[in-house]
């Protein structure tokens, strides 16, 4: 549920913000096409994982999809923290840095949980 709402205010509050003021830019065509399918792929990314997340969750077994969902995660904040840190400051003003790693986090303790919970038993 939680990705859903991600991927919603992803599309429909940060579209606005960021999208159109590229349409009003001089960039060429192709560099806009790229950042449009690029903030999409970043939706589809954000249910993907929402639904490995819940898949992992009710199906006995299906651990490997919540660490392959925790370590995309991992991989999209280090980019974000990275970025941010060598090439673009203004990321730190935008939600990538800090959701991801509120993912990452929430993903690994779940993992974490349940070898815990294995390992009692």
């Amino acid at each position: 549920m939680l990705a859903v709402l991600g991927a919603v205010a992803h599309e429909f509050a940060g579209g606005p913000m960021v999208l159109p003021p590229l349409q009003e830019s001089d960039l060429q065509r192709d560099v806009i096409a790229l950042h449009h399918f690029s903030w999409h792929v970043g939706s589809v990314a954000v249910l993907t994982m929402g639904g490995m997340f819940a898949f992992a969750s009710k199906k006995h077994g299906s651990l490997e999809l919540a660490v392959a969902a925790t370590a995309m995660s991992a991989g999209f904040s280090l980019l974000a923290f990275g970025l941010s840190l060598i090439a673009y400051g203004e990321l730190w003003g935008t939600p990538a840095p800090y959701v991801w790693s509120v993912i990452t986090v929430v993903g690994a303790v779940g993992v974490w949980c349940h070898f815990k919970a294995r390992s009692v038993i």
